[in-house]
């Protein structure tokens, strides 16, 4: 499960890695307060219960941060992080270091750990202070080694709330939406045709009772689906079947296949199909400045693959 740690405000934030400390050290975990040096760190002094592990467990003195972002997509890699590492972690260091006063040091950030950057901040820490043992612990390594088997962790922070009910591969579908952008302007249809290509068979589709299978509802359906994306239907087709983008077509099957999967197993996590339609839209927009300006070719693509019966209840 990935828990959306960027709803969190920053102090709530500060309380979860010390809870996480708590059970990865000990009861003798500091919360987060003001130090000597101006910053706000979390402490902890003696032998860790079972970090980083039961058998081999470090000990000593241990400085603890916590790095919070309201941004959903942030990296450890991302430039910000790296200065606020470089300006401000690497000097504070260096004077607990000299004060005798760190021995470990951990940050805690909902961020994504991205290998080569993440692994590159560590070497610079050990390097320019000293200190030996340097982690920088990711949204990745908090959701799935700390929060998922941490059913108390979870209900003490109202995590529940925050989850992400599906995860699923968006750059394929970023570029398929980008493209079509892209080639948009050529994409002509003859009036007649697109007058036809309006009833889209969709009779024999059943589509009411697809609808009705799947929650959908009727006003969303006439006023937004039939209303607004309809109307780039033949657009989408023609643009799909382009011998040109015939390997964005694989990715478009691809897509479905994987969308129909995951929102078949979590669908139990959303009330009518147009929340489906929301959260797969925010999760691929949200933070995108790719997208701009092509953001409304992402919900005419999602309600695509559901008239064409490749993701939902079929009739």
């Amino acid at each position: 499960m990935d828990y959306r740690l960027e709803l969190l405000d920053e102090n709530t934030f500060e309380s979860l890695a010390v809870a996480i400390c708590v059970k990865l050290f000990g009861i003798g975990t500091i919360m987060f307060a003001a130090g000597k040096d101006g910053g706000r760190d979390g402490k902890f002094v003696g032998t860790a219960i079972r970090y980083p592990s039961e058998a081999a467990p470090w000990s000593g003195k241990f400085i603890i941060q916590a790095k919070h972002t309201m941004n959903p997509i942030a990296s450890c890699a991302d430039s910000d992080f790296e200065r606020l590492i470089r300006n401000e972690e690497i000097p504070k260091i260096k004077r607990l270091r000299d004060a005798g006063d760190i021995e470990h040091y951990l940050i805690f950030t909902n961020r994504k750990y991205s290998g080569v950057s993440g692994e590159n901040l560590v070497k610079q820490i050990q390097q320019e202070t000293g200190v030996e043992n340097v982690i920088i612990i990711g949204k990745e390594t908090i959701n799935n080694i700390y929060l998922n088997p941490s059913r108390d962790l979870i209900k003490q922070f109202g995590l529940d709330k925050h989850h992400i009910p599906f995860d699923f591969s968006d750059q394929e579908i970023k570029e398929i939406i980008l493209t079509f952008k892209k080639q948009l302007p050529q994409l002509k249809v003859d009036v007649t045709v697109k007058a036809n290509q309006v009833k889209y068979d969709f009779d024999h589709l059943e589509k009411d009772e697809k609808n009705r299978k799947n929650s959908l509802g009727a006003e969303y359906y006439q006023n937004v689906i039939l209303a607004e994306s309809l109307m780039e239907f033949d657009k989408l087709q023609m643009f799909l079947d382009a011998d040109e983008n015939s390997e964005l077509k694989d990715y478009y099957f691809d897509i479905a296949a994987e969308l129909n999967q995951m929102i078949i197993l979590q669908r139990d996590n959303f009330g009518s199909f147009e929340e489906i339609f929301i959260y797969i839209y925010q999760r691929i927009c949200d933070g995108s400045s790719d997208l701009k300006g092509a953001k409304r070719h992402v919900m005419t693509f999602l309600h695509y693959i559901y008239m064409e019966c490749l993701i939902g209840i079929k009739s």
